[in-house]
């Protein structure tokens, strides 16, 4: 027969002549490896999903440059019954200065940040005095303050009789950041407003991008110990109870580890970050390297007790299952590469990632494991005498596969029918998922950063940032009579626009200068020089003609935030006729992620169809037949089917993690589709009768799916326990997936087979 795959499985038989040579070269590239996983460290940018040559991103970009904007702020969030008490106010007054020496902390904008208008002497006093008044004067401040233009509704919530809510914006320094390290300064923030401000009874929390970013970095840490971990550890334990022998354990569980080091270890010479997606190639190239290794190992397992010498049941496992993890180690790596079609950055380096350390883990199962097994099973006899009492295991999963080939011949109809029936259903209800996607989804769900977003989101109108960016010509300021009325419209536009709240500009400044009666022309130009540098930058670009109106979103679905940014684009077009010299762009984070989330997420979509069909043709062409072809569509497709039919039953979506998932779990669930009729090939050149090969292929095949399958399941199960939202979702996903591939495979399949033969439709498979 041809070789599925491709000759490329023989690369494993040099390892057999020579085995301690190939070892030491093995070894010598693992310590390579293991140097490169020093280098490995993590992005937590909440940005590089969207990272992408478009139009959007390079305007996010520019204002990121631009503007030290609030959507890099630490919000230091303060709650209590009443904040308007002398005491209270004290104790938020320390905590301001006390924040002013933290080292991270270039400025900060509090209640305390606010001034008076410029006296006669031109001075802006405090708003609120170095010595707080009592009595009834303190209560006329207390009004004063909450219903002050800069700070009612925008710093300081409205009592509502249950609690109130007062904001301390801190702006960041990056060069102390990339110095003592993200974690060090936000712990030093956290607990200085903690040691001043919780014995007096006020909730203190953080929100803002760089908490969220350190959130993200925690979580991928934990998870990527938890990962690789647990799953290595189950995936030994399976190994045991069925193979009860050390040896065979030892060497299936060596290959995914050393493929783990490989492939990090590239990864770290490459200079790739960790992030939410690369995190998870560890424990894929592990659940991949061990059902690949399971397969190899059944295989020698088998000739062993057979009584055949070591050097042959080696190299009959690397000429007949070899194929199948030649092949199936292809259509898993065109499937991560398929998600290269998304204009994610971060997602193509990941598919490329991925794909490659596929492929890495196929060369460590074909080399390393016939060296072990060469080495370490020098007495064949030894096993031979130990092998029936060792595998009761694995023998009473041959029987219950035996058994099940017996029942399905009689009843091979009705599976069909059902197995057709629910692939139509399934698909129609996938069919029906639609993209949605939300930024906090990227965020650890159980921190605090994201109680404290639905915080502000229910007192202060929301806490993800949307901006308006203006820019003019060179050689204009500001101040300049055109750009002011310019900014003024703009302000005023992003005012009505429903959805939209807590807006801020220069403009906002300007009309409280106007309603304190400073009416000159001069009075911004002169107030903004006197405003602290950091202020004043994160509306006016420092070197660049343009300025910044920012507003807040609620933390909502992209589907409910997209019709806002669209009519607040479109509610600018008078603003471009009118004012043809500058330009007027919509961004920030929240913008940018809403609007290219659903594209992107389509785009994925589109990049599984296609590695759908290219895998199915790529079957063919291995199998050389188009019945195979043909015979491939059910069990490779009902597994995506099913889990979109999961998503659709829970109210879920077409999210990036559950797209991601899809094209994951439809890229390893068609190694067991490839592996049964590859075996089913074999078997069917051996009997005339069509239905005596599938049977044999269920009890010699059927065993080690299912086993696989249990370690696939297995080594991403810790992905249901991960602080993200996003990993969860993947993880629930590929389990569904791998479990509806199991049932396909062994169910579904060889039913169809069955009855496309009892039909006319099929006679032989070859």
């Amino acid at each position: 027969m041809n070789s599925l795959g491709f000759g490329l499985e023989r690369m494993g038989l040099p390892a057999i002549r020579w085995p301690l040579r190939a070892l030491v070269l093995l070894a010598l590239f693992s310590v390579f490896s293991a140097v490169g996983v020093l280098f490995l460290k993590t992005d937590h940018s909440l940005s590089e999903l969207f990272s992408s040559d478009t139009v959007e991103f390079d305007n996010y970009k520019k204002m990121s440059e631009r503007f030290p904007t609030s959507e890099f702020d630490v919000l230091v969030v303060l709650e209590s019954e009443n904040l308007m008490r002398p005491e209270v106010l004290e104790e938020i007054r320390s905590l301001h200065l006390e924040l002013q020496l933290a080292e991270a902390v270039q400025g900060i904008i509090s209640i305390f940040s606010m001034r008076e208008p410029p006296d006669a002497s031109g001075y802006p006093q405090p708003l609120l005095p170095t010595k707080l008044p009592t009595g009834k004067e303190f209560e006329e401040l207390a009004e004063r303050v909450v219903n002050h233009p800069l700070i009612g509704g925008k710093l300081l919530s409205r009592p509502d009789g249950k609690s109130q809510l007062t904001l301390i914006i801190l702006s960041l320094n990056q060069d102390v950041i990339l110095k003592k390290g993200l974690a060090a300064s936000i712990r030093e923030i956290e607990q200085t407003a903690k040691a001043v401000l919780e014995p007096i009874g006020l909730r203190v929390q953080l929100a803002g991008a760089p908490v969220m970013q350190l959130e993200i970095r925690q979580a991928i840490g934990r998870d990527r110990l938890i990962y690789n971990g647990s799953g290595f550890l189950v995936g030994m334990l399976i190994c045991f109870a069925f193979f009860r022998q050390v040896k065979l354990v030892f060497i299936t569980s060596l290959c995914p580890a050393v493929a783990v080091l490989w492939a990090m270890g590239l990864l770290g010479w490459a200079g790739l970050q960790l992030n939410t997606f690369i995190n998870v190639i560890p424990p894929l190239v592990m659940v991949i390297a061990f059902t690949d290794a399971m397969h190899m190992v059944f295989s020698i397992r088998r000739r062993l007790g057979e009584g055949v010498d070591r050097f042959a049941a080696v190299r009959h496992a690397i000429l007949t299952v070899g194929p199948a993890c030649v092949l199936t180690s292809i259509t898993t790596s065109i499937a991560f590469m398929s998600m290269t079609l998304t204009d994610s950055g971060m997602i193509r380096t990941f598919a490329i990632a991925a794909a490659l350390a596929t492929l890495l883990a196929f060369v460590t199962v074909i080399v390393l494991l016939p060296i072990m097994v060469v080495l370490m099973f020098r007495d064949e006899k030894e096993f031979l005498q130990t092998e029936t009492s060792r595998h009761k295991a694995i023998n009473w999963l041959e029987n219950i596969c035996t058994s099940f080939a017996r029942w399905l011949r009689t009843r091979y109809r009705m599976v069909a029918a059902v197995g057709l029936s629910l692939f139509v259903i399934f698909s129609i209800l996938h069919s029906q998922l639609e993209p949605r996607y939300r930024l906090s989804d990227q965020v650890p769900d159980n921190k605090q950063s994201i109680a404290t977003s639905e915080r502000l989101d229910a007192k202060l109108t929301g806490a993800h940032p949307v901006h308006i960016m203006l820019e003019w010509p060179e050689g204009k300021k500001v101040t300049d009579p055109e750009i002011i009325e310019a900014l003024a419209a703009t302000h005023a536009l992003m005012e009505k626009q429903s959805g939209v709240g807590n807006v801020w500009s220069v403009e906002t400044l300007r009309r409280w200068l106007i309603n304190a009666g400073e009416t000159q022309p001069g009075a911004l130009g002169d107030y903004l020089k006197q405003l602290p540098a950091h202020l004043v930058n994160r509306f006016v670009a420092r070197d660049a003609p343009s300025a910044l109106v920012t507003g807040r979103l609620p933390n909502l679905d992209a589907e409910d935030t997209v019709p806002v940014l669209r009519k607040l684009d479109a509610s600018l077009s008078d603003l471009r006729a009118k004012y043809p010299e500058m330009t007027f762009t919509v961004t920030g984070l929240s913008a940018v992620s809403a609007l290219r989330s659903s594209e992107m997420i389509r785009q994925l979509n589109f990049s599984l169809l296609t590695a759908m069909i290219v895998v199915i043709v790529v079957i063919g062409i291995a199998f050389r037949s188009f019945k195979i072809l043909v015979l491939s569509i059910l069990p490779n497709l009902f597994p995506i089917v099913a889990a979109g039919t999961l998503l659709n039953l829970t109210d879920g979506g077409l999210e990036y993690a559950s797209v991601i998932a899809l094209t994951v779990g439809f890229g390893i669930a068609v190694d067991d589709s490839i592996h049964f009729l590859s075996r089913l090939r074999i078997e069917t050149n051996r009997t005339p009768k069509l239905q005596d090969g599938v049977a044999e292929t269920i009890t010699r095949i059927g065993p080690v799916l299912i086993l696989t399958t249990l370690v696939l399941i297995a080594g991403l199960a810790a992905t249901v326990i991960s602080d993200l939202p996003s990993m969860r979702l993947f993880g629930k996903l590929f389990m569904v997936t791998i479990g509806a591939a199991i049932v396909a495979d062994l169910l579904f399949l060889p039913a169809v087979i069955l009855a496309a033969r009892k039909f006319g439709l099929i006679k032989t498979i070859g």
